[in-house]
């Protein structure tokens, strides 16, 4: 690494922060009872969620939530359809999931941002 490259790096990467809390993230499936979050949307685990749900939620950017961050301000999303994703097969996860999405917007009063996936993740998911 040269000096330059040194000073415009942001100090969380030069201490790996960043990759330490993705890393983190992925290792700890949550709690039964815990929220995940994101987007804007809330949804509660509940039993039957395995390893692999989770590391597919995180790869589209659902974490857990801060117990200092307000789970009010995010839409939560049908209990019935978190409860299906938690059960589908692997091939229809996608499909329950912007299910549940469009339910939560139709319902909301409050804006839904879903985050873009490069063509690059859609084929590697």
């Amino acid at each position: 690494m040269n000096f330059a490259t040194f000073l415009s790096t942001p100090v969380s990467e030069l201490l790996w922060k960043r990759r330490e809390d993705v890393r983190r993230r992925e290792s700890s499936k949550p709690a039964i009872g815990s929220t995940l979050c994101c987007a804007g949307l809330r949804m509660t685990v509940q039993a039957g969620m395995s390893d692999e749900l989770w590391r597919w939620l995180v790869v589209l950017g659902w974490r857990e939530l801060h117990p200092r961050e307000n789970r009010l301000s995010f839409k939560p999303l049908p209990t019935s359809l978190v409860t299906r994703l938690f059960d589908c097969a692997v091939e229809e996860r996608e499909r329950v999931l912007l299910a549940a999405i469009r339910q939560a917007a139709n319902s909301a009063s409050t804006r839904v941002v879903v985050p873009q996936r490069t063509p690059a993740e859609r084929v590697a998911s």
